[in-house]
């Protein structure tokens, strides 16, 4: 077991207006959970957890409402600066869902960040007593449920196991355990999870050699985080990627200058290119849809940024991989099916454009112009959408 202590916040963020006498209920209520929450997760766990209240700027709501991943980027901030290896957000105003009508919380593994609203932990009609106690209780296991998924834990099928899934507020009464096996795979999984290390400040060079080391170091959890993100649902979230990329391809295809480059160009050429779409696609995917990952004020890069940032560039290099293939199958059905032999023959200049050869070097290349004409067009795309699939793969 790693001895050295994990450093866990718990972040109030206020924003619902109240009157000056409940100015402080969010505290009151976080404080009083926090009791229990240490309770649990202190038996076992060499962790320290402190609480502070955010003083930064405040959100705004777009139409929709408070979205879960705009607390998250403000937790990433607070963590990196304070070199929190956890952070659980506790907010007290509703939080704005994609697939459901709200959420209790949403625990992202990529970024080692919780958010958890307050707002709908109770009915607001019962008796204000058991209100606050019910509150009370149920954020204390909401925070546990949570913790417990940013140790990448498994849901399990028990209703009173905190890991249990939580479809209303309700569902967390029952919950007040955890089994011995949970608590020795949180022992286990706490220092691998935490990715609490920071490059040097004075060290010339060893930003470079930190941030190498700690994607080596961390590929199962990057290869993880990406895989998770699920490449094939983030294509299906790029209408206007696709819808740009296919309306240059359709261009090019009855050009008859692509049909001689195809026929010509060699192997070495063609990969390049490739390469080059590749890279140059994935840059500006990543500068569209990722979180703006900081470093502290003396300038030190942490390794949950690090680890964040590679998983996100390889789910971004999975999901273009996936549209090159489509767009390749694609293409070359176009080819096979609809074009006649004799055109392809007469339509380069110098060589037989009709070859397998010349269909595949054809093929190739139009689909790399489609990743990289596309990737254009998908950064107009919703940025909120696709990086609910990037980062918030777990909405409770």
């Amino acid at each position: 077991m790693n001895n050295r202590t994990i450093a866990l916040g718990v972040m109030k963020l206020s924003i619902a207006e109240r009157t000056d006498d409940d100015s402080n209920v969010l505290d009151t209520l976080t404080e009083a959970a926090m009791v229990k929450f240490n309770q649990v997760i202190q038996q076992d766990l060499n962790i320290e957890v402190a609480s502070f209240s955010f003083t930064g700027h405040g959100l705004t709501p777009d139409e929709n409402g408070y979205h879960a991943l705009d607390f998250v980027q403000v937790g990433i901030n607070e963590k990196t600066e304070r070199k929190l290896a956890f952070l659980l957000i506790i907010t007290d105003v509703e939080i704005a869902a994609a697939s459901m009508s709200y959420l209790l919380a949403l625990p992202s593994q990529l970024t080692n960040v919780a958010v958890i609203s307050t707002r709908r932990l109770v009915d607001s009609r019962e008796d204000e007593r058991c209100q606050k106690q019910r509150s009370t209780e149920r954020l204390a296991t909401l925070m546990l449920h949570c913790f417990g998924r940013l140790l990448n834990l498994s849901y399990v099928d028990d209703p009173n196991n905190y890991l249990a899934r939580v479809r209303v507020s309700d569902d967390l009464d029952a919950m007040h355990y955890f089994t011995p096996a949970q608590h020795q795979q949180m022992i286990k999984n706490l220092p691998h999870e935490a990715n609490d290390r920071y490059s040097h400040v004075s060290k010339k060079g060893s930003k470079l050699a930190f941030i190498i080391r700690h994607i080596l170091g961390n590929l199962p959890r990057i290869f993880r985080g990406a895989f998770r993100a699920h490449p094939l649902r983030i294509m299906t979230k790029l209408p206007t990627m696709v819808a740009a990329a296919l309306s240059v391809i359709v261009v090019l295809i009855f050009g008859g200058e692509t049909w001689d480059f195809a026929a010509s160009v060699s192997y070495t050429q063609l990969a390049v290119f490739v390469v080059a779409s590749f890279l140059t696609a994935i840059f500006v995917l990543y500068r569209a849809f990722s979180f703006r990952l900081i470093s502290t004020r003396q300038g030190q890069t942490s390794e949950s940024s690090v680890v964040t940032a590679a998983a996100t560039y390889l789910a971004l290099l999975l999901t273009l991989v996936c549209l090159f293939i489509m767009f390749g199958l694609l293409m070359y059905g176009v080819v096979v099916f609809v074009f006649p032999d004799p055109l392809m023959s007469t339509w380069t200049s110098d060589k037989d454009g009709a070859t397998l050869g010349a269909h595949m070097r054809l093929v190739v290349f139009l689909a790399s112009v489609g990743i990289l004409s596309g990737s254009l067009g998908g950064s107009a795309d919703s940025r909120s959408v696709v990086r609910n699939v990037l980062f918030a793969a777990d909405e409770t």
